[in-house]
């Protein structure tokens, strides 16, 4: 071995050690679970997909669990939990999660260290990269942006995985090009980004867009793209298209993020790097390696300014121009490779100087670390956890909805009641994947009438203050039937109201029954369903929702209206000011039901009659036993059985089966190019 590869193996040890340093073992591999920030509300995911989805070969799925249910990794990202469910095979569960939200920070030094090797720097740049990746990592002046430790530690772990991926492939995708090799490679590399994260699917496009920038290799390099892109969109189709497909019935955020502060931006810890970086875009202004990144610094630039006008969060993209000015670097020593001799003790010089500038800096992270790590039971409120979680599993009816407050903290995480599926095997109403449930708009609204502090995400809806009286139709709709209760404020309503009785109580927490739901999902409506014509539904459905005068009246929303939906729902409308209230005439309902993790099935007498199933709509949910399911408000689903017996299940639509079409197609590409290279030993 080279005497050059051996001080890049040292350097890296000592990389590696200093991060253990910070993840200490004891906590990685010890069998608690994972608390802190949004990586708490990840470890459920995990079990979901080991225990739920892995044993029907999937990967997407329903999950009851939160906003009313929603479709499990049709609006997320599934990589980091494929790879730690397979690990949780071997190793405990627990230990597989904390392994996987700590793989992107682990693995961006190495490859920072292969992006440079790719892009022909001598050594020791490459080195020098993996070094330079560190004052990065360890940046603390945010922790909702990506990329760095502390955003790794708010559960932005799938994003540093990308991050990492995406700097591999800006060296791949250009030794690629410049070589014509690595073709099926690259493909692969860029599936994976594309399973990690979705800036990084839609940078690795801005970065491959550079090599259409020339005259002379135009065509060549576009018919590499082509099959570049082609193969990786054919692997990733079964996952992308029903990404795509499921965008209406998501909920969007999209909003401009204030930065109060430059040093959000450039941080001291970052300056002394971006200050090289832009000194080696001077000094190396003729170098094309120089020109490809800053046409991609520029272009993350471009769409952070464009980002909330074409639906990206703009904060999401300003790390990577943070980290690749950082690596850049290391380019700027480039100006003295012919002048000095001897090099095998300058990365040894380099690492030490960058120890030496990032721990005085480093507060923090240690501390935060060991607080998720160590994870729920070695909290001192584990016992008072435990307490509550055994009353919650008392109960099966019904949903369990908690007042948002900063002193749930105390348990690991303000998050910590969004897991109840978990812990309790009960369902709730908040969760973690906000965007991926067309619900979440007023699971939000319903936790500003129950709180006294609201957390109020979504910029594009209004939210209200802490009234209990209020919010009392809202949580029948929802089919609440436990309500755990915090502030003094909260449990002076609570107390007050005669639909709600105090059941338990467990240190500062009160658990209350409402005594006017009895937790059944199916239920027969009072009024006759209207079928409500408008352009944006989402909106007029949380503006009926806000107004307790209309909940009773479902709205049922329909793109193109047949004949026999009119025949079937008479009354129609068009405003919310003069909806039609007409009740129903029927027997007295006579409904029973089982409710499965992907599945619901009930057994009603009043066959015709309009059925409201609370559980979120979904155009991929499939029924036995009427002939369509209809998306009614606030967002559930409506149907008119035509026999006693009912089945809903959900499953899969035609974007699923196109999707899984290609992607036979792609892996059957892949086989036959591996059964070439076999045989020939060409080069893929």
């Amino acid at each position: 071995m080279k005497p050059q590869r051996i001080i890049d193996l040292v350097i890296f040890g000592f990389i590696f050690l200093f991060l253990l340093s910070f993840f200490e073992p004891k906590y990685l591999f010890s069998l608690t679970t994972t608390t802190g920030g949004d990586t708490v509300s990840h470890f459920p995911t995990l079990f979901f997909m080991k225990e739920v989805l892995f044993p029907h070969g999937q990967i997407m799925g329903w999950e009851m669990g939160n906003y009313a249910g929603f479709p499990m990794f049709y609006y997320y990202f599934p990589i980091t939990f494929v790879i730690g469910a397979l690990l949780s095979f071997i190793i405990p569960l627990q230990i597989a999660f904390k392994l996987i939200t700590i793989l992107g920070t682990f693995l961006l030094p190495v490859c920072a260290y292969w992006m440079l090797r790719c892009l022909r720097c001598k050594f020791p740049l490459p080195i020098i990269a993996a070094i330079f990746t560190l004052p990065f990592l360890f940046m603390q002046a945010n922790s909702m942006w990506g990329g760095n430790i502390p955003s790794t530690l708010a559960g932005e772990y799938s994003y540093s995985f990308g991050l990492a991926l995406l700097v591999l492939f800006f060296g791949t995708i250009y030794q690629g090009i410049e070589e014509k090799k690595h073709i099926i490679a690259n493909a692969l590399l860029v599936m994976l980004i594309g399973f990690s994260h979705g800036y990084a699917l839609i940078l690795s496009g801005v970065i491959a867009s550079f090599f259409l920038f020339t005259r002379r290799d135009f065509w060549r390099n576009l018919f590499y793209l082509v099959r570049v892109f082609g193969l990786a969109f054919l692997l990733l189709a079964f996952w992308l298209i029903p990404f795509y497909a499921n965008t209406p019935y998501v909920t969007s955020y999209v909003t401009r993020w204030g930065i109060s502060s430059i040093l959000e931006v450039t941080p001291l810890i970052l300056i002394p790097f971006m200050l090289a970086g832009l000194a080696a875009l001077f000094w190396q202004r003729t170098d094309r390696r120089i020109h490809y990144f800053l046409y991609f610094m520029v272009f993350c630039f471009v769409l952070y300014l464009a980002g909330p006008h074409i639906g990206l969060l703009d904060i999401r993209l300003l790390p990577f121009i943070q980290l690749f000015l950082t690596i850049m670097a290391a380019l700027l020593f480039t100006s003295f490779l012919n002048r000095w001799k001897s090099w095998e003790l300058v990365p040894v010089i380099v690492m030490l100087a960058v120890l030496l500038w990032v721990l005085p800096q480093v507060t923090f992270i240690k501390g935060w670390i060991k607080w998720n790590y160590e994870g729920f039971e070695q909290k001192s409120s584990w016992p008072l956890w435990q307490q509550i979680i055994s009353h919650l599993q008392e109960t099966t009816a019904g949903r369990v909805v908690y007042e948002h407050s900063p002193t749930t903290n105390i348990f690991g995480s303000e998050r910590a009641f969004e897991n109840l599926s978990y812990w309790a095997r009960r369902n709730t109403l908040e969760g973690l994947y906000m965007q991926s449930s067309i619900s979440s708009p007023f699971v939000f609204y319903i936790q500003s009438e129950i709180s006294k502090v609201c957390s109020g995400p979504f910029p594009q809806y209004s939210y209200t203050s802490l009234n209990l009286a209020n919010a009392e139709k809202h949580l029948q709709l929802f089919n609440i039937t436990q309500y755990i209760v915090r502030s003094p404020e909260a449990k002076g309503q609570a107390s007050q109201l005669p639909w709600l009785k105090k059941e338990a109580q467990f240190g500062e927490y009160e658990i209350y029954r409402l005594t006017n739901n009895d937790g059944h999902y199916v239920v027969a409506p009072q009024y006759q369903p209207v079928l409500f014509t408008t352009k944006q539904w989402k909106k007029d459905f949380f503006d009926w929702f806000k107004d307790n005068n209309l909940v009773d009246i479902p709205l049922v929303y329909l793109a193109n209206p047949q004949l026999v939906d009119e025949q079937k729902i008479k009354l129609q409308a068009d405003n919310l000011q003069n909806l039609p209230r007409e009740k129903i005439i029927s027997p007295k309902s006579d409904i029973s039901e089982t409710l499965e993790t992907e599945a619901l099935d009930f057994h009603t007498n009043l066959v015709g009659y309009p059925h409201l199933i609370k559980i979120s709509y979904h155009p991929n949910w499939q029924v036995v036993g009427a002939d369509k399911i209809y998306l009614v408000s606030p967002s559930f689903m409506l149907v008119y059985p035509n026999q006693p017996d009912v089945r809903l299940s959900f499953g899969k639509s035609v974007y699923n089966r196109v999707g899984e079409a290609l992607s036979w197609l792609g892996l059957s590409i892949l086989a036959i190019s591996a059964i070439i290279w076999l045989k020939n030993g060409r080069k893929a």
